[in-house]
Protein backbone atom coordinates (compact mmCIF):
# COMPACT_ATOMS: atom_id res chain seq x y z
CA UNK A 1 0.00 0.00 0.00
CA UNK A 2 1.45 3.49 -0.82
CA UNK A 3 2.38 5.77 2.17
CA UNK A 4 -0.97 7.66 2.26
CA UNK A 5 -0.89 8.55 5.57
CA UNK A 6 -1.49 12.23 4.71
CA UNK A 7 -1.61 15.69 7.27
CA UNK A 8 -5.21 16.57 7.90
CA UNK A 9 -6.61 19.00 10.85
CA UNK A 10 -10.35 19.90 11.58
CA UNK A 11 -12.51 18.41 9.34
CA UNK A 12 -15.55 20.15 9.10
CA UNK A 13 -15.96 19.61 5.21
CA UNK A 14 -14.04 21.13 2.13
CA UNK A 15 -14.21 22.30 -1.32
CA UNK A 16 -16.64 20.41 -2.93
CA UNK A 17 -14.87 17.98 -5.79
CA UNK A 18 -16.69 17.75 -9.08
CA UNK A 19 -17.39 14.30 -9.04
CA UNK A 20 -18.65 14.73 -5.10
CA UNK A 21 -21.30 17.40 -6.37
CA UNK A 22 -22.07 15.24 -9.14
CA UNK A 23 -23.29 12.58 -7.22
CA UNK A 24 -24.76 14.23 -4.72
CA UNK A 25 -26.84 16.12 -6.82
CA UNK A 26 -27.90 12.77 -8.50
CA UNK A 27 -29.18 11.45 -4.74
CA UNK A 28 -31.19 14.77 -4.84
CA UNK A 29 -32.55 14.02 -8.20
CA UNK A 30 -33.40 11.09 -7.76
CA UNK A 31 -34.83 11.82 -4.06
CA UNK A 32 -37.14 14.08 -5.46
CA UNK A 33 -38.31 11.35 -8.41
CA UNK A 34 -38.63 9.49 -5.47
CA UNK A 35 -41.19 12.06 -4.10
CA UNK A 36 -43.33 12.71 -6.84
CA UNK A 37 -43.88 8.34 -7.54
CA UNK A 38 -44.17 7.83 -4.20
CA UNK A 39 -46.46 10.78 -3.46
CA UNK A 40 -48.78 9.71 -6.18
CA UNK A 41 -48.75 6.54 -5.12
CA UNK A 42 -49.91 6.85 -1.71
CA UNK A 43 -52.77 8.87 -3.15
CA UNK A 44 -54.41 5.44 -4.23
CA UNK A 45 -53.14 2.99 -1.25
CA UNK A 46 -50.64 3.37 1.33
CA UNK A 47 -49.08 -0.02 1.92
CA UNK A 48 -46.96 -1.50 5.49
CA UNK A 49 -43.54 -2.44 3.80
CA UNK A 50 -40.67 -3.35 5.24
CA UNK A 51 -37.50 -2.08 4.40
CA UNK A 52 -33.78 -1.68 5.28
CA UNK A 53 -32.60 1.86 5.02
CA UNK A 54 -29.18 1.21 3.46
CA UNK A 55 -33.53 -1.58 5.34
CA UNK A 56 -33.30 -4.54 8.18
CA UNK A 57 -34.65 -8.18 7.92
CA UNK A 58 -39.06 -7.86 8.92
CA UNK A 59 -39.22 -10.94 10.45
CA UNK A 60 -37.96 -9.83 13.88
CA UNK A 61 -39.22 -6.31 13.47
CA UNK A 62 -41.87 -5.38 16.35
CA UNK A 63 -43.47 -2.43 14.49
CA UNK A 64 -45.04 -2.32 10.74
CA UNK A 65 -42.96 0.35 9.44
CA UNK A 66 -45.71 2.10 6.62
CA UNK A 67 -43.71 3.10 3.73
CA UNK A 68 -45.68 4.12 0.50
CA UNK A 69 -43.10 2.19 -1.29
CA UNK A 70 -44.98 -0.23 -3.83
CA UNK A 71 -44.64 2.40 -7.16
CA UNK A 72 -43.40 0.76 -10.13
CA UNK A 73 -40.15 3.23 -9.79
CA UNK A 74 -38.91 2.05 -5.84
CA UNK A 75 -39.75 -1.70 -6.95
CA UNK A 76 -37.80 -1.41 -10.78
CA UNK A 77 -34.65 0.04 -8.78
CA UNK A 78 -34.17 -1.28 -5.14
CA UNK A 79 -32.63 -3.61 -4.52
CA UNK A 80 -35.08 -6.54 -3.36
CA UNK A 81 -32.96 -10.26 -3.68
CA UNK A 82 -35.65 -11.75 -5.25
CA UNK A 83 -35.88 -9.68 -8.33
CA UNK A 84 -32.42 -8.96 -8.13
CA UNK A 85 -31.08 -12.43 -7.69
CA UNK A 86 -33.99 -14.69 -9.04
CA UNK A 87 -34.93 -12.19 -11.78
CA UNK A 88 -31.95 -11.22 -12.53
CA UNK A 89 -32.85 -7.91 -12.21
CA UNK A 90 -28.84 -6.79 -11.79
CA UNK A 91 -28.72 -3.38 -12.38
CA UNK A 92 -30.29 -3.17 -8.97
CA UNK A 93 -26.88 -3.89 -7.51
CA UNK A 94 -26.38 0.00 -8.56
CA UNK A 95 -29.14 1.76 -8.82
CA UNK A 96 -30.34 1.20 -5.11
CA UNK A 97 -27.32 3.28 -3.65
CA UNK A 98 -29.25 6.33 -5.12
CA UNK A 99 -32.85 5.82 -3.27
CA UNK A 100 -33.50 6.96 -0.15
CA UNK A 101 -36.50 6.57 2.55
CA UNK A 102 -39.02 9.06 1.79
CA UNK A 103 -40.88 9.22 4.90
CA UNK A 104 -37.13 10.30 6.53
CA UNK A 105 -35.40 13.18 4.83
CA UNK A 106 -32.43 12.42 7.18
CA UNK A 107 -31.79 9.11 5.91
CA UNK A 108 -30.48 11.29 2.53
CA UNK A 109 -29.52 14.53 4.16
CA UNK A 110 -27.12 12.58 6.63
CA UNK A 111 -25.12 10.67 4.01
CA UNK A 112 -24.73 13.49 1.83
CA UNK A 113 -23.28 15.15 4.77
CA UNK A 114 -20.79 12.21 5.23
CA UNK A 115 -20.08 11.96 1.32
CA UNK A 116 -19.24 15.47 1.45
CA UNK A 117 -17.39 15.92 4.59
CA UNK A 118 -15.21 12.81 3.91
CA UNK A 119 -15.39 12.19 -0.39
CA UNK A 120 -13.41 15.22 -1.45
CA UNK A 121 -10.29 14.25 0.15
CA UNK A 122 -10.37 10.87 -0.36
CA UNK A 123 -11.57 11.62 -3.90
CA UNK A 124 -7.62 13.82 -4.06
CA UNK A 125 -5.90 10.82 -3.20
CA UNK A 126 -7.47 7.79 -5.31
CA UNK A 127 -8.06 10.46 -8.64
CA UNK A 128 -11.88 10.65 -9.90
CA UNK A 129 -11.22 7.02 -11.42
CA UNK A 130 -10.22 5.10 -8.35
CA UNK A 131 -12.77 7.02 -6.29
CA UNK A 132 -15.78 6.08 -7.99
CA UNK A 133 -14.61 2.31 -8.47
CA UNK A 134 -14.41 2.48 -4.75
CA UNK A 135 -17.98 4.19 -4.39
CA UNK A 136 -19.47 1.81 -6.52
CA UNK A 137 -18.09 -0.99 -5.87
CA UNK A 138 -18.27 -0.30 -2.22
CA UNK A 139 -22.19 -0.82 -2.59
CA UNK A 140 -22.18 -3.21 -5.09
CA UNK A 141 -20.43 -5.64 -2.30
CA UNK A 142 -22.55 -3.93 0.55
CA UNK A 143 -25.73 -4.90 -1.37
CA UNK A 144 -24.41 -8.26 -1.52
CA UNK A 145 -24.19 -8.66 1.70
CA UNK A 146 -27.36 -8.12 2.43
CA UNK A 147 -28.28 -10.54 -0.14
CA UNK A 148 -26.48 -13.43 1.46
CA UNK A 149 -27.64 -12.16 5.15
CA UNK A 150 -31.32 -10.48 4.97
CA UNK A 151 -32.47 -11.92 1.44
CA UNK A 152 -36.19 -11.34 1.43
CA UNK A 153 -35.83 -7.56 2.33
CA UNK A 154 -35.51 -4.71 0.00
CA UNK A 155 -32.67 -2.20 0.48
CA UNK A 156 -32.26 1.21 -0.10
CA UNK A 157 -29.48 4.00 0.24
CA UNK A 158 -25.53 4.71 -0.24
CA UNK A 159 -24.43 4.28 3.51
CA UNK A 160 -22.21 1.10 2.39
CA UNK A 161 -20.44 3.02 -0.52
CA UNK A 162 -20.37 6.20 2.17
CA UNK A 163 -18.66 4.28 4.91
CA UNK A 164 -16.12 2.98 2.64
CA UNK A 165 -15.17 6.45 2.21
CA UNK A 166 -15.01 6.88 5.41
CA UNK A 167 -12.94 4.30 6.40
CA UNK A 168 -10.48 5.29 3.44
CA UNK A 169 -10.49 8.68 4.73
CA UNK A 170 -9.58 7.30 8.24
CA UNK A 171 -6.87 5.11 6.76
CA UNK A 172 -5.32 7.81 4.75
CA UNK A 173 -6.00 10.63 7.19
CA UNK A 174 -5.86 8.41 10.73
CA UNK A 175 -4.64 11.70 12.94
CA UNK A 176 -7.15 14.21 11.17
CA UNK A 177 -9.68 15.81 13.76
CA UNK A 178 -13.13 15.14 12.92
CA UNK A 179 -16.88 16.74 13.68
CA UNK A 180 -19.25 13.86 14.78
CA UNK A 181 -22.24 15.19 15.82
CA UNK A 182 -20.72 18.21 18.73
CA UNK A 183 -17.14 15.79 19.64
CA UNK A 184 -14.29 16.23 17.65
CA UNK A 185 -12.40 12.81 17.41
CA UNK A 186 -9.63 11.46 15.28
CA UNK A 187 -10.61 9.91 12.42
CA UNK A 188 -9.52 6.52 13.54
CA UNK A 189 -11.21 6.52 16.52
CA UNK A 190 -14.08 7.33 14.66
CA UNK A 191 -13.76 4.67 12.69
CA UNK A 192 -13.12 1.95 15.20
CA UNK A 193 -16.37 3.06 16.91
CA UNK A 194 -18.57 3.06 13.68
CA UNK A 195 -17.52 -0.49 13.44
CA UNK A 196 -18.09 -1.65 16.49
CA UNK A 197 -21.39 -0.20 16.57
CA UNK A 198 -22.03 -1.83 13.58
CA UNK A 199 -20.65 -5.12 14.52
CA UNK A 200 -22.69 -5.57 17.62
CA UNK A 201 -26.27 -4.23 15.68
CA UNK A 202 -25.78 -7.32 13.14
CA UNK A 203 -25.21 -9.39 15.93
CA UNK A 204 -27.87 -8.16 17.93
CA UNK A 205 -31.69 -8.30 17.66
CA UNK A 206 -32.59 -6.43 14.78
CA UNK A 207 -35.62 -3.66 15.70
CA UNK A 208 -35.31 -0.72 13.31
CA UNK A 209 -34.98 -0.45 9.60
CA UNK A 210 -31.35 -0.21 9.15
CA UNK A 211 -29.20 -2.23 6.90
CA UNK A 212 -26.05 -3.32 9.13
CA UNK A 213 -24.56 -5.69 6.95
CA UNK A 214 -24.84 -3.18 3.80
CA UNK A 215 -22.90 -0.97 6.89
CA UNK A 216 -20.37 -4.06 7.55
CA UNK A 217 -19.94 -4.45 3.62
CA UNK A 218 -19.08 -1.11 3.36
CA UNK A 219 -16.62 -0.56 6.05
CA UNK A 220 -14.47 -4.13 5.01
CA UNK A 221 -14.53 -3.78 1.70
CA UNK A 222 -12.93 0.25 2.05
CA UNK A 223 -10.74 -1.50 4.24
CA UNK A 224 -9.60 -4.23 1.75
CA UNK A 225 -10.07 -1.63 -1.03
CA UNK A 226 -7.30 0.58 0.64
CA UNK A 227 -4.92 -2.01 1.79
CA UNK A 228 -5.19 -3.83 -0.98
CA UNK A 229 -6.20 -2.24 -4.43
CA UNK A 230 -2.67 -1.08 -5.63
CA UNK A 231 -1.20 -4.92 -4.98
CA UNK A 232 -4.04 -6.17 -7.07
CA UNK A 233 -3.59 -3.72 -9.87
CA UNK A 234 0.38 -4.24 -9.55
CA UNK A 235 -0.46 -8.06 -10.13
CA UNK A 236 -3.20 -7.61 -12.65
CA UNK A 237 -0.54 -5.42 -14.62
CA UNK A 238 2.34 -8.01 -14.94
CA UNK A 239 0.13 -10.22 -15.21
CA UNK A 240 -1.17 -8.47 -18.94
CA UNK A 241 2.57 -8.01 -19.39
CA UNK A 242 3.05 -11.41 -18.75
CA UNK A 243 1.00 -12.20 -21.10
CA UNK A 244 1.57 -9.79 -24.14
CA UNK A 245 5.10 -10.93 -23.56
CA UNK A 246 3.57 -14.54 -24.02
CA UNK A 247 2.10 -13.78 -27.27
CA UNK A 248 5.05 -12.13 -28.65
CA UNK A 249 7.23 -15.32 -28.55
CA UNK A 250 4.48 -17.56 -29.87
CA UNK A 251 4.22 -14.75 -32.46
CA UNK A 252 7.92 -14.76 -33.43
CA UNK A 253 8.06 -18.31 -32.50
CA UNK A 254 5.48 -18.59 -35.80
CA UNK A 255 7.11 -16.11 -37.75
CA UNK A 256 10.29 -18.13 -37.64
CA UNK A 257 8.86 -21.18 -38.57
CA UNK A 258 7.27 -19.68 -41.64
CA UNK A 259 10.59 -18.27 -43.13
CA UNK A 260 11.99 -21.70 -42.21
CA UNK A 261 8.78 -23.20 -44.87
CA UNK A 262 8.95 -20.35 -47.48
CA UNK A 263 13.12 -20.58 -47.61
CA UNK A 264 12.56 -24.13 -48.45
CA UNK A 265 9.93 -23.83 -51.29
CA UNK A 266 12.66 -21.28 -52.76
CA UNK A 267 15.12 -24.17 -52.29
CA UNK A 268 13.28 -26.97 -53.62
CA UNK A 269 9.80 -25.52 -54.77
CA UNK A 270 6.50 -25.60 -53.42
CA UNK A 271 5.62 -29.41 -54.66
CA UNK A 272 8.17 -30.61 -52.11
CA UNK A 273 6.49 -29.43 -48.73
CA UNK A 274 5.15 -31.99 -46.89
CA UNK A 275 1.26 -31.80 -45.63
CA UNK A 276 2.00 -30.86 -42.44
CA UNK A 277 4.23 -27.54 -43.67
CA UNK A 278 0.94 -26.59 -46.19
CA UNK A 279 -1.57 -26.83 -43.53
CA UNK A 280 1.08 -24.85 -41.08
CA UNK A 281 1.53 -22.08 -43.91
CA UNK A 282 -2.21 -22.31 -44.25
CA UNK A 283 -3.12 -21.75 -40.82
CA UNK A 284 -0.43 -19.52 -40.17
CA UNK A 285 -1.75 -17.28 -43.27
CA UNK A 286 -5.39 -17.43 -41.77
CA UNK A 287 -4.11 -15.85 -38.30
CA UNK A 288 -2.19 -13.35 -39.77
CA UNK A 289 -5.11 -11.88 -41.92
CA UNK A 290 -7.41 -12.25 -39.11
CA UNK A 291 -4.91 -10.41 -37.22
CA UNK A 292 -4.36 -7.59 -39.78
CA UNK A 293 -8.46 -7.27 -39.73
CA UNK A 294 -8.82 -6.76 -36.00
CA UNK A 295 -5.82 -4.12 -36.26
CA UNK A 296 -7.88 -2.33 -38.82
CA UNK A 297 -11.22 -2.18 -36.93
Amino acid sequence: MRNHRLIFGVNIGSKWTRVIMILIIANVSVFMLQLLFSTVSSQLSSQPTNILNDVHSGYSSTQTWYYPSFDKFTKLFWLYPPDTVGHLWLWQFFTYMFLHSTTNAWHLIFNMLVLWMFGSEVERVLGAKRFLTLYFTAGIFAGICCCIFTPWTPILGASGAILAIEIAFAMYFPNSTVIFYFFSMKAKYLVMILTGITIFNCIGTKTDNVAHYAHLGGLVYGFLFVRYSYQVSNYLKKWQIYHQEKELMKEQELRAKVDEILEKVNREGLHNLTWRERSFLKNASKRYKKSTDSKLT
